[in-house]
């Protein structure tokens, strides 16, 4: 059923079932076109690129190499190592070429990676890449990473009926699950689904999404929610965990490789024991994200010094092929692919030797947050209410499963993340650039 101004307004109900398993075929479709049609990224670009700079004042380029393959990057910023950056013939060639060092937000990066800052274009750095990485120096630009590759918002969440209320509140002393994402919703849910998640309005662990702020317009922003969905997964499947979140996330669902690590970081110096990650994208030459990796770096080291097992879970990608997508494809990371509603490998998500792991992740159920859908993003808007549920598809809502059920399994057994994570791959069925097949929450 329709508003009179148009706006689908689907009651919870069995009478709703049918609009609902509509659009999670929406969605699919979505995803399946999106990841093969080249236009329908570009426009997807376009739409990413004004609202990162409404919210980060910052602004994104796209860079397409010479096979065509294009990943957006943060205009005129370039990442080396602190090795390149030591070097003299390397240090002088980068300020040579009007490079200048500029100040990292995360201590434990400074050490570790240089950021730099050119008033050149994005192909300009390019090649400025390219000639260090052929004297053998580590560097590439500050490139993006979006809470998919393909933005799952086109096709729209599906309003979906209420889940029971959760049954018991997670313990303080649980095991500790920390959401990298786009935040979560500022006001706590009336039914109880997410009340014990933090939310900090201020200051470096600032978690909150503001749902409708690019523009000002009284829709919900592109990919908002995210984070709250996400949430909303692992609470499901690990109710007895701890949950924080932390925004890495900024406009249109988007944050930078030194966003993401510095939020990484924040999460495991708080003690995280599982991070999930639904986010990522292919990067320049295939290379891993060296801001990322620094931040890998740093949870091996906090592991050997505190005795600790933290595990890192992230999406594999939206893409449709075996293109690696990072940080999924990083080896210390948990890489999870999406199946179908029946359990066979989701033709849309990203897959390859380099996957570990698959749940489904079509029509996934969670909890939502409360606003209008744009027609700017599908063409069947939905107005979701304060204590909104709704199915969304992506390998973004297939890791946070496999996070959640870790935790569960930690819980369970009283062990660590990493012991509970073998576990739990030794119930999967081997699936060819699926990893294992793993059954946690349904699908639809």
């Amino acid at each position: 059923m329709s508003t009179p101004d148009g706006t689908g307004t689907a009651e919870h109900g069995g009478h709703d079932r049918q609009r609902e398993r509509a659009k999670v075929r929406a969605q699919v479709t979505e995803l399946t076109r999106t990841a093969h049609d080249p236009a329908l990224r570009r426009q997807a670009a376009r739409s990413i690129r004004a609202r990162y700079h409404a919210r980060a004042d910052r602004w994104i380029e796209t860079l397409t190499a010479p096979d065509g393959h294009q990943v957006l990057v943060v205009e005129k910023e370039l990442i080396v190592t602190a090795r390149t950056w030591a070097d003299r013939g390397a240090r002088a060639y980068l300020e040579a070429r009007g490079l200048e060092r500029v100040p990292l937000d995360a201590p434990e990066l400074r050490d570790r990676i240089v950021l730099l800052r050119a008033d050149a274009c994005a192909d300009d750095l390019d090649d400025t890449v390219a000639e260090l990485r052929l004297r053998g120096f580590a560097a590439s630009q500050n490139q993006v990473l979006p809470c998919d590759p393909v933005m799952k918002n086109l096709g729209g969440p599906a309003l979906a009926e209420p889940l029971p209320a959760p049954g018991r509140a997670p313990r303080r002393d649980g095991p500790h699950v920390a959401v990298v994402d786009t935040g979560i919703a500022e006001d706590e849910r009336p039914d109880g689904w997410l009340a014990g998640v933090a939310r900090h309005t201020a200051g470096p662990d600032r978690n909150i999404d503001p749902l409708d702020i690019e523009p000002d317009d009284g829709y919900l922003d592109l990919c908002a929610g995210h984070g709250t969905f996400v949430a909303g997964v692992v609470a499901q499947v690990a109710p007895r965990a701890r949950v924080t979140v932390h925004r890495a996330l900024l406009g249109g669902g988007v944050g930078s490789e030194v966003d993401v690590a510095a939020a990484i970081i924040r999460a495991v110096d708080a003690g995280a024991d599982v991070v999930n990650l639904s986010l990522g994208s292919t990067t320049r030459f295939d290379q891993p994200s060296l801001a990322v990796e620094a931040a890998l770096e740093h949870v091996e080291e906090v592991e050997a010094r505190e005795g600790r097992e933290i595990l890192v879970v992230a999406a594999a990608g939206n893409s449709g092929d075996t293109r690696p997508v990072w940080p999924a494809a990083f080896p210390q990371v948990v890489a999870v692919a999406a199946l179908t509603a029946e359990h066979r490998p989701a033709p849309w998500s990203s897959h390859g030797f380099w996957v570990d792991c698959s749940a489904v992740g079509e029509g996934v159920h969670s909890t939502f947050v409360p606003g209008r859908e744009s027609y700017e993003f599908t063409a069947d808007p939905d107005r979701f209410p304060a204590d909104a549920f709704a199915r969304w598809s992506g390998t973004s809502f297939a890791a946070p499963q496999v996070a959640g059920k870790v935790a569960a399994l930690m819980a369970e057994h009283g062990i660590g993340a990493r012991a509970a994570y073998a576990r739990l791959r030794g119930t999967g069925t081997p699936l060819p650039d699926y990893g294992r097949a793993l059954r946690i929450l349904p699908g639809m």
